[in-house]
């Protein structure tokens, strides 16, 4: 029996109510997805697929999925996830999303609810998040404003068709020092001739993060803790950073992420989120930036996603609804102090 992290990262600070217990989750939690059912659609998922995905999540060092559980009945009543994404951007610092949380409906009314966001924005400050965010309803906002939450920004999504064989595809492993393989990079999309689309590499350091200055606050980022920031991302198996290269300069002019979520909702189901989209301004008015996201639609898609989604400002909302984004859900931030890497729970 393994959890998924370890319970000493679990606040104590926060009360528990008498009666109940709070832990991480742990492989043999099966009845976990009964309690995800009353949340949204979770599927068929045997004991196997749920133990790989366990697994996955694992080693990806991202995932912190809290249960509460009733003593007297040992059975899982509420649970909540903090998701942590590796980051270049604020010193190569991570940032925090919310997902899942969800409160037994004979549960409900004994503000269960506000104990799990309490806990995970605790863990969140403990790991040293710059930035916490979580999507919500509209008649959610008063409830999450109460923990310090703020709306922003858009957020936008749009869906895939889902494939009953995408919750354990496997996607080719990258060559080299590549952060992805490059046989993903769509051949459909149609790519300027002076333009070569690549993989982030680690010997675009400086270039990529000259670059992400113009986007937002990047500081100061060692070669060392950018090629560990790199590794952790390669071995999270699940970051696909796209550069743009001038052919004639070797200088990368372009870049987005896509991010790519393990679930346990929609049989085991990706999600993805588009992150960290730049040109270079010099460039700027060649349509670059439509082709970063033409290429990270297609390579979602092309993945298995059944979702991807991002956050832009309100005058960016009218470009990405091009590409087939639609709002239908808030997003709330909060922002922390920046701390350093808590190395003890091997972030």
């Amino acid at each position: 029996m393994a959890s998924l992290f370890d319970d000493l990262l679990l606040p104590t600070n926060v009360p528990i109510p008498d009666g109940f217990s709070l832990r991480a989750l742990r492989n043999d939690d099966f009845g976990y997805l009964e309690l995800l059912k009353q949340l949204t659609s979770v599927g068929f998922i045997n004991q196997l697929v749920f133990r790989k995905r366990f697994d996955a999540m694992k080693k990806a060092k991202s995932y912190y999925i809290v249960v509460l559980e009733e003593v007297q009945s040992s059975k899982i009543v509420g649970a909540a996830t903090l998701l942590i994404e590796f980051k270049f951007i604020h010193e190569a610092g991570t940032r925090g999303r919310i997902e899942d949380v969800v409160v037994d409906e004979r549960m409900r009314g004994k503000k269960l609810g506000g104990l799990l966001n309490q806990v995970l924005v605790e863990m969140a400050k403990t790991i040293g998040v710059y930035k916490l965010s979580l999507e919500c309803k509209t008649e959610l906002i008063p409830f999450y404003q109460k923990f310090g939450y703020q709306k922003n920004l858009h957020f936008l999504d749009q869906r895939f068709e889902e494939d009953s064989e995408t919750p354990f595809k496997q996607w080719p492993k990258p060559r080299g020092d590549a952060l992805f393989n490059e046989d993903l990079i769509p051949s459909s999309v149609k790519t300027p001739s002076e333009i070569r689309v690549r993989s982030l590499h680690p010997n675009h350091q400086d270039d990529y993060l000259k670059l992400l200055e113009q986007l937002t606050s990047v500081g100061f980022v060692s070669k060392h803790d950018f090629e560990q920031r790199f590794l952790s991302m390669k071995n999270a198996d699940t970051y696909f950073i796209v550069v743009l290269e001038d052919v004639t300069t070797s200088k990368i002019v372009g870049a987005a992420s896509l991010v790519v979520e393990f679930k346990y909702i929609h049989e085991c189901g990706l999600r993805g989120r588009i992150e960290d989209v730049v040109v270079d301004e010099a460039m700027r008015g060649k349509k670059l930036g439509v082709l970063l996201n033409k290429i990270l639609v297609e390579m979602a898609r092309e993945l298995g996603v059944y979702k991807l989604s991002l956050e832009c400002k309100t005058e960016l909302c009218p470009f990405y609804t091009k590409f087939g984004y639609k709002e239908n859900i808030n997003f709330m931030v909060q922002r922390f102090e920046t701390q350093s890497i808590n190395t003890f729970f091997e972030i």
